[in-house]
């Protein structure tokens, strides 16, 4: 799997933006052997406001040719769509490259899985969800197109799955099943739902804005026989040798892009996120086979795999700029979340700084005494600022 590099377009970009792209001062003679990689929400956003210390901290970072990625388990856009969007947020030049989101590494399941439960974003009835399909809209278009564009060929969402069963969730607001019968939109005439066929995978990119609907419907296709939604199969609660009593008959594998239970958007308190999303599947599902656990594959921070392929990322990055010879011998992980980031981190080896601008606060739940050994970071700083003057200030060195 690899990264495309984005080609950023003078016409999306500020000024101050292309000049930076073309003039990048070096500030050190010797080639840097150390890399920073970045959670988004908390650490260098709070919604789509820079927090103080985000652009001037990467800037630094570039004019010195210490190499970054962003290393977010948010989703629900394509690469493409987001870099564009951080690069004009943050005034700082963000490629493909330099980005790795809870699902990138999806693309790498095209091969295995013909027909694809895309879950995600926001969904019909709700802001711009169906009726404009666009990527960037963080609607079901947008999950949809963007596994479309990973080269999935038969791609549904929740709501296509409504749309031909409308009466799978009959508590549904007006609005909701208004929209489920009139799925194209004067921009997208011709982009109907694909037809109905049975469903290999379950792929969540994001926390879904309605979990209701979206929660039954995976429900349904787990009870499912070999994956054809509105069938129950014969073999729920049945012990088949070598597959347990559910999921033992060919229903559709399930994927989490991560496991985070809380982000910090810009409300003072954090939400949930898809964590919390997972464990009110699994809460049903335990409930409907008596104890069962559902089986699934988790992706995304704090996973080991995920920390290797970034780390391969940021090798390449610098063999880029500074030449083959080169390599990373620290990667400093800055981070809001002890869950995710900084036990990814410190699992993986890296060295990981944890700040206060996010999900972890000092005066909530007992602050940094209650944090696990694998939760406790190398450090605790305020702000990113002080997370790059903290790594740069000790490079590579052990």
């Amino acid at each position: 799997m690899s990264l495309s590099v984005l080609r950023l377009h003078h016409s999306t970009l500020r000024p101050s933006l292309i000049r930076r792209l073309t003039q990048c001062k070096n500030y050190s003679s010797k080639p840097p052997d150390y890399a920073f990689a970045f959670d988004i929400d908390g650490v260098l956003l709070r919604g789509r406001t820079p927090l103080p210390g985000a652009t001037k901290s990467l800037r630094k970072l570039q004019d010195n040719h210490v190499p970054f990625i962003l290393l977010t388990n948010g989703g629900g856009k394509h690469e493409s769509e987001r870099t564009e969007e951080l690069s004009r947020l943050l005034d700082v030049p963000i490629t493909e490259d330099m980005f790795i989101q809870s699902h990138t590494p999806f693309k790498g399941l095209v091969g295995r899985y013909n027909s694809v439960l895309a879950v995600g974003g926001e969904e019909v009835g709700e802001g711009e969800g169906w009726k404009n399909d666009k990527i960037g809209k963080s609607g079901e278009g947008g999950v949809r197109e963007v596994a479309e564009r990973y080269g999935f060929k038969s791609v549904h969402t929740p709501h296509t799955l409504l749309h031909h069963h409308p009466e799978i969730w009959p508590f549904g607001c007006p609005q909701l099943h208004n929209n489920l019968h009139h799925p194209s939109s004067p921009e997208h005439p011709h982009h109907h739902p694909p037809p109905l066929s049975p469903i290999d995978a379950i792929l969540v990119f994001n926390d879904p804005r309605h979990w209701g609907p979206t929660l039954h419907v995976i429900i349904d296709l787990l009870l499912s026989a070999r994956g054809e939604l509105g069938t129950y199969s014969n073999t729920n609660g049945v012990e088949v040798p070598g597959k347990g009593k559910y999921q033992n008959n060919n229903q559709p594998d399930v994927w989490w892009s991560n496991n985070d239970l809380w982000w910090q958007g810009e409300y003072h308190l954090p939400r949930l996120g898809q964590g919390g999303f997972r464990a009110a599947v699994e809460g049903v599902w335990s409930k409907i086979t008596d104890g069962e656990e559902l089986r699934a594959t988790t992706i995304g921070k704090p996973f080991k795999e995920t920390y290797a392929y970034a780390e391969s990322v940021l090798n390449n990055l610098l063999k880029k700029d500074m030449g083959e010879q080169a390599r990373v011998n620290r990667v400093y992980m800055v981070g809001d979340n002890p869950r995710s980031d900084i036990m990814g981190a410190n699992g993986y080896g890296w060295y990981s700084l944890l700040l206060e601008t996010g999900v972890f606060n000092r005066d909530r739940e007992g602050g940094e005494a209650a944090l696990k050994d694998d939760m406790r970071p190398r450090q605790i700083l305020k702000n990113v600022e002080e997370a790059v003057d903290f790594g740069m200030s000790r490079g590579g060195t052990s």
